[in-house]
């Protein structure tokens, strides 16, 4: 299920796991790798990236996923981050 309604909160955490998984992939990370360098498993992050589930996560989390994969928190939740994404070299539209 995709929330369009920015007032309903899947909408925030829909945003969020897509980028999550995005900059994992840009990183060169599984989901093994990420879950062995931080202190969550890897069903939990699977969760978090998977659009059949609505995993909700805290900021704290967030916080300290946005630091092992060295990406900047406020990309994670941005609007429009494609001026962000040009500038890693990334090419996909978000």
């Amino acid at each position: 299920m995709v929330a369009t309604n920015k007032e309903d909160i899947n909408y925030i955490y829909e945003r969020a796991s897509k980028r999550i998984k995005l900059f994992r992939k840009y990183r060169g990370l599984t989901q093994e790798k990420l879950s062995m360098n931080s202190t969550f498993s890897r069903g939990f992050i699977a969760n978090i990236e998977s659009s059949k589930t609505n995993q909700t996560f805290s900021l704290g989390v967030l916080y300290y996923l946005s630091l092992k994969l060295n990406i900047p928190i406020e990309l994670f939740v941005k609007e429009d981050i494609t001026k962000e994404l040009k500038e890693l070299g990334i090419n996909t539209n978000l």
